[in-house]
């Protein structure tokens, strides 16, 4: 009976063991393959989940400019053993300084920072670019806000209309809302508007925070909204592009059609002989 007993506390403390190990093991730890990058280089970002869940095979990855407009994201399948890979590539002239990307899985996010330069040199290391204060971006961004009607939607969490704005630059559909109420929004995406992933998905943030509980079916999204919401963005592989861009294609046709008829016109007027 004594011997019986002894078995059984030998169990419990091997199991509390092995609990105490897996509640301090980290959640979720990612890192790159350098520190420091220039403006025409691909960021391969690794990570490693603890804990698996087998309901969530996907992990979302962004990348947070230094005035923290989300410059990139992704959604990395999970490996059977918890690894997975982003890939991002940084060549545009918009990515300058020191960036931050986030690996967010079930709730729980951790935080890297990267440095982003004209040209790469030596001696960085990842405590010197976290320790470097943010540069500021001096590039406007591309936004288009779209009149009342242009986009199909219903909300039932506020009794205002809420405003739609394009930014080209995040390839990003942000929705600001004056949410009263629990309730949802139900939005249908136009291509025009904004593009899916490539995997036909789209990335949703509420206030600036990566939001999974929502459903798609096709180019429909049903988002729940709580009251207190006030924006919702919702990420694609490209957005509508700036007004004033779109404003200057349209002035150039005009001016090339003026150009043609007034050519016509003249040739028309000149006398037969």
């Amino acid at each position: 009976m004594h011997v019986h007993s002894r078995y059984t506390l030998i169990v419990i403390f091997i199991v509390a063991g092995t609990s105490i190990t897996s509640a301090f093991a980290a959640p979720i730890s990612i890192e790159t393959d350098n520190d420091v990058y220039d403006h025409s280089s691909i960021i391969t970002v690794t990570g490693q989940i603890a804990n698996l869940d087998p309901n969530y095979l996907a992990v979302a990855l962004k990348v947070l400019s230094p005035n923290g407009n989300i410059m990139g994201v992704a959604q990395p399948e999970v490996n059977s053993d918890g690894s997975f890979v982003g890939i991002f590539n940084t060549s545009s002239y918009t990515w300058n300084g020191t960036y931050k990307i986030t690996a967010t899985y079930l709730g729980i996010d951790t935080t890297i920072s990267i440095e982003i330069k004209d040209t790469v040199g030596t001696g960085m290391t990842a405590e010197t670019t976290a320790a470097t204060a943010p540069i500021a971006e001096t590039e406007a961004a591309s936004f288009y806000e779209f009149p009342e009607g242009q986009i199909a939607y219903d909300i039932t969490c506020s009794t205002t209309s809420p405003s739609f704005i394009g930014n080209g630059d995040d390839s990003t559909l942000d929705i600001y809302i004056d949410a009263t109420d629990d309730g949802v929004l139900t939005i249908s995406l136009d291509e025009s508007i904004i593009k899916p992933l490539d995997d036909g998905t789209f990335f949703v943030l509420v206030n600036n925070e990566s939001f999974f509980d929502f459903t798609q079916e096709g180019n429909k999204l049903t988002i729940p909204c709580n009251v207190g919401d006030e924006k919702i963005s919702i990420v694609g592989s490209w957005a509508i592009p700036e007004f004033g861009t779109i404003a200057v294609m349209i002035l150039v046709v005009a001016i090339v059609s003026i150009i043609i008829v007034s050519a016509k016109t003249k040739l028309s007027l000149v006398p037969k002989y």
